[in-house]
């Protein structure tokens, strides 16, 4: 049983889920991490199409801040039912050995690593910062999430050497599709400074014009919900998808205010790939800064179109009384 208080969530939700009749309904688990001191990085991505049986990976190692290995395949063969072989397929396989607490990660392919994910805080759902298709009684629109700062320790093998990891990262889960397939435009930026601060920020913009925010403050041992954010993004001058600077200001809801700065590490270009998206989109972990402090963790971004490609988010946490799904939120 987790340590944890589990707020929004089920005490099953890092279990697996059974597909609701959405052909693009899928599960997803995330997996981020990098060590400054061996300077490797990994993030992962594995999901499945129970109702297309069919299943997809995106994983990527870079070793002393170099790419050495990635894969980008959206075609494996997966049981329809859920059972642990929705879990390992391809290189790689992931164990559950206690719900929200630790989870094994290894990899068998050119680059091999086994890692141990623990977590040290309590999971945060989405749902706590009341986005909408986090609760909507209307299966057509109902996605789900929560993610996890946790402790990474194990090795990495690559070109004959070992390298070991020993640092702070993030996992995150998702399941269903929902009113995710109307995002315009996102970017989840996540910062780990230590155990005891992190700040963690998600804006999504939607085809209707409205915008979600999620999100934390954690310092001074509380948590904090965000309610409010700005993003200022800066592109790279050259290469038009790829953020190369992020200035991120967070106020929580106890009236505390962070500003960070924010740079991609190793990115991957995910764009295009699946068949349930249309996007843009790219994962990296970044490097962050607040002060003096120097801290890592997860930095994605997506959108649409050139033309709806953000330079600036700005949102805040909605009002209680708002409720409804996407189609309501319309009217």
């Amino acid at each position: 049983m987790t340590r944890f208080p589990l707020i929004a969530l089920d005490p099953s939700g890092d279990g697996l889920h059974l597909a609701t009749p959405d052909p693009m309904w899928r599960e997803a688990w995330y997996f981020e991490v990098y060590d400054p001191a061996s300077r490797v990085q990994f993030h992962a991505y594995q999901g499945v199409f129970p109702n297309a049986g069919t299943g997809d990976l995106t994983a990527a190692f870079f070793v002393e801040d170099r790419r050495v290995h990635e894969i980008m395949k959206v075609d494996f063969t997966v049981p329809a039912d859920p059972i642990e072989e929705r879990l390992n397929f391809g290189p790689m396989k992931m164990e559950m050995l206690e719900p929200f607490e630790r989870w094994r990660i290894r990899y068998d392919a050119e680059v091999t690593a086994d890692l141990i994910f623990e977590a040290v805080h309590a999971p945060y759902s989405w749902a706590e910062s009341r986005l909408f298709m986090e609760s909507t009684s209307d299966h057509e629109q109902r996605s789900q999430h929560f993610d996890q700062l946790g402790r990474y320790t194990g090795t990495v093998w690559a070109a004959g050497k070992a390298y070991p990891v020993n640092a702070l990262g993030f996992r995150d889960r998702m399941w269903g599709w929902g009113a995710r397939r109307h995002w315009t435009s996102y970017i989840v930026m996540w910062a780990a400074f230590s155990e005891d601060f992190v700040a963690n920020v998600s804006i999504q913009n939607f085809a209707d014009g409205t915008q979600g925010l999620c999100g934390y403050i954690l310092q001074d041992g509380e948590r904090s919900l965000a309610r409010h954010a700005r993003v200022e993004l800066q592109w790279h001058p050259h290469r038009w998808r790829t953020v190369q600077h992020a200035v991120i200001h967070l106020e929580d809801r106890l009236g505390r205010e962070v500003e960070l700065t924010g740079v991609p590490l190793g990115v991957s270009d995910t764009s295009h790939r699946w068949k349930h998206r249309r996007d843009h989109m790219l994962f990296s972990l970044g490097t962050y800064h607040c002060g003096n402090a120097v801290g890592h963790g997860v930095m994605n971004w997506a959108f649409l179109t050139e033309a709806l490609r953000p330079n600036i988010l700005e949102a805040n946490l909605p009002d209680p009384a708002v409720a409804g799904n996407f189609q309501t939120r319309q009217a």
